[in-house]
């Protein structure tokens, strides 16, 4: 079976590149297994070689791996969508890598990448006008909306500085935002039913539990369950939000009592968003676009996730 590594080479601030091309052409050699390395070009390149390689193959089972963060792995899972023979992993080089958060094993140890095992993974179908044109797309990880959006944005231009690491550019991003508590006015429908119709702080749709490089926002998802978690937390007031915001990032927010007066919390298999003006951000495994109505569907079972070897499958 053939083992395609796609490699981002502006993740982590473009370092170490060269020595992660040398492991994965020493660990395929090693092992005797054939390893075929793509360097992106650009924004989008990644998920158009993906699909136009996945359909060269003509059903032959093949893995492929998304080597940078969660946006590389976004765009490698939209270019082999609908490509069953094609499984998908993992090598976190970016800076975020919230997406292998949610499983076990040592992402980063190309031996055991290729020796390793596939779990079938639920993804989140999303369709709509984003950046202006209709589109249908999957998300992985989780959905950012409102402050949460807001937060990545401003993440990623703090990110470009010199010294700031990806966490610390996260919290140094909510602590901004924070002054500027902004939030988004939407409509949630779910089957007919409208949920929220009001000014929220943030919405999450959760398939994993991570986001912001390493925050445990969303604790009760799970990525294989059949379904997706719906997080929507309140216009609140700034000092509530800063005394929350710790056991927030822990994950252990909803230990807090009467946290249902602020945090919303249902899972759920479809959902609509509205935004109540013209078009609203959508964080997307970490990818910002514009959009207007989007529609969420959960697709169950629907990725070949490669898992590494541990010590326990040896």
């Amino acid at each position: 079976m053939d083992n395609y590594f796609f490699i981002n080479p502006k993740a982590g601030q473009g370092k170490g590149i060269d020595k992660l091309a040398a492991k994965i052409e020493a660990g395929g050699a090693t092992l005797g297994v054939s390893t075929k390395i793509y360097i992106t070009k650009g924004v989008g390149d990644g998920e158009r070689k993906a699909r136009e390689t996945a359909q060269s193959l003509s059903g032959l089972p093949a893995r492929f791996y998304a080597c940078g963060g969660d946006g590389t792995n976004n765009e490698i899972v939209n270019g082999t969508a609908g490509f069953d023979h094609i499984a998908v992993g993992c090598v976190p080089i970016g800076t975020g890598n919230d997406t292998v958060r949610n499983f076990p094993g040592d992402f980063l140890d190309i031996k055991a990448q290729l020796c390793g095992t596939t779990q079938k993974i639920d993804l989140i179908k999303y369709s709509g006008v984003i950046n202006g044109t209709y589109q249908e797309r999957y998300c992985i990880n989780m959905f950012n909306i409102g402050f949460d959006c807001n937060v990545v944005e401003l993440t990623g231009r703090l990110k470009k500085k010199p010294l700031i690491a990806g966490s610390m550019a996260y919290l140094m991003a909510v602590m901004g935002m924070f002054l500027q508590k902004k939030g988004i006015a939407l409509k949630l429908i779910e089957d007919g039913k409208t949920l929220i119709d009001d000014e929220v702080l943030l919405c999450a749709i959760a398939n994993g539990s991570y986001c912001g490089g390493g925050m445990y926002t969303s604790p009760q998802a799970q990525i294989s369950d059949g379904f997706f978690d719906l997080n929507i937390i309140k216009d609140v007031p700034r000092l509530t939000f800063l005394r929350l915001f710790p056991k927030y990032k822990k994950g252990t927010h909803l230990q807090v009592p009467a946290i249902e007066e602020i945090l919303t919390i249902k899972k759920c298999q479809s959902l609509t968003l509205e935004p109540k003006r013209d078009h609203f951000f959508l964080c997307a495994d970490g990818e910002i676009s514009t959009a207007k109505t989007v529609q969420f569907e959960m697709v169950s079972k629907a990725l070949d996730f490669i898992l590494p070897m541990t010590s326990q499958d040896a």
